[in-house]
């Protein structure tokens, strides 16, 4: 039964039926930040990516009058910080069958190249959950471990955060509500001051703290969005734009502004956190090239345009990145079966350099 008028045979027996050319996809989500993060990432080099970090202030500067004697201590300042890479897969499995079928003129939906671009749309969900979570599981590191005091992952990049406090970012309970005094309170927490580089640039929370916190700021919102709509965040951008300003780069994200800095919601982020990031601390680094052996198994992808895949899944992966991370094993015939394989892999790390200039408000429920 379709909906509309029920045609009897003399129609069902003469006239072809209008298939729309492309999947539309009606169950996936939009993992916003993970897109912003492979957006602006950066080549993973070498066995691990290593960054040397100050965390000790030198105690031996000190005011003199004449002759007495001098401070001449070597103090020792600095940790390294090292990571990894992790990896992901997901499997793109065609039915030989199922292929025949889909051949020539008829195939109005390539079927294989649905399951290709399906599968991409897949690995980009499960890595946009992981981008909130600890690095546990075999999992990158995710916004729970960098945005964190100590209390949930007691290290990163191999150091103990108790012995190093200053790897420490802000974590705070907001108690239940939500309001402009406790945002300003975590927002200068983690600034230096004065220094808008050394400042949150962007800020993320679920879709649930991102209505909260739109409530916060009425009317002025109001009066801006019936002026000329919600700003937009192209994805390789740090800033806003303001009304139907032409976006750089494509399509942009839906923003509030605060301080200055655009709040984006996820529904991937964790619920009741809002997030204050300093994303000059931290990078999604992937990988770039396919190793010697390997170059007649598989290929580097760049993310872009969908042929067979349509909706909230195909949007979120139409944005090129070189440094994505995303390879593909070019598909294999099942040995005792007929269909084919190929999988999809990710590896790559989110490398984090600094923690203090990060912070979240979490257990947010209401304002």
């Amino acid at each position: 039964m379709y909906d509309g008028i029920q045609y009897g045979s003399r129609v069902d027996g003469t006239t072809q039926r209008k298939l729309h050319a492309k999947v539309v996809d009606n169950v996936l989500a939009a993992p916003v930040y993970f897109s912003r993060l492979i957006s602006n990432g950066k080549p993973f080099m070498g066995k691990t990516e290593d960054v040397t970090v100050d965390i000790i202030s030198d105690t031996q500067g000190q005011f003199f009058t004449g002759l007495e004697t001098l401070n001449a201590t070597a103090v020792n300042t600095t940790v390294t910080l090292s990571y990894a890479r992790t990896a992901f897969q997901q499997p793109k499995v065609s039915v030989m069958m199922d292929s025949f079928a889909n051949s020539g003129e008829y195939g109005i939906i390539p079927l294989d190249a649905f399951k290709y671009e399906k599968a991409a749309a897949e690995t980009q969900q499960k890595l946009g959950a992981a981008i909130y979570l600890d690095g546990s599981a075999d999992r990158p590191l995710g916004l729970g471990a960098i945005v964190d005091d100590g209390t949930n992952v007691g290290t990163i990049g191999g150091q103990s955060r108790s012995t190093y406090t200053q790897l420490a970012a802000t974590l705070t309970s907001s108690s239940g509500t939500l309001s402009l005094a406790k945002e300003a309170t975590l927002f200068d927490t983690i600034s230096a001051s004065g220094l808008t580089s050394e400042e949150p640039n962007v800020g993320l929370a679920s879709v649930t703290v991102w209505s909260l916190h739109e409530q916060l700021l009425q009317p002025s919102v109001r009066a801006s969005y019936e002026a000329v709509g919600y700003d937009k965040v192209p994805h390789r951008s740090m800033q806003a734009v303001r009304g139907n300003a032409e976006l750089a780069q494509g399509a942009g994200l839906t923003s509030i502004s605060y301080r200055g800095i655009p709040i984006l919601k996820d529904n991937f982020c964790t619920a009741g956190f809002l997030y204050f990031l300093n994303e000059s601390y931290f990078d999604w680094k992937g990988s770039t090239t396919v190793p010697e052996q390997y170059k007649d198994y598989m290929e580097k992808v760049n993310l872009g345009t969908m042929k067979a895949y349509e909706g909230t899944g195909a949007e979120a992966l139409n944005m090129p990145s070189e440094y994505n991370g995303f390879f593909y094993q070019n598909d294999l015939m099942l040995p005792n079966q007929a269909g084919m394989i190929g999988r999809f892999y990710v590896i790559g790390q989110v490398v984090a350099k600094g923690f203090r200039r990060s912070g979240a408000l979490y257990a947010i429920t209401q304002v």
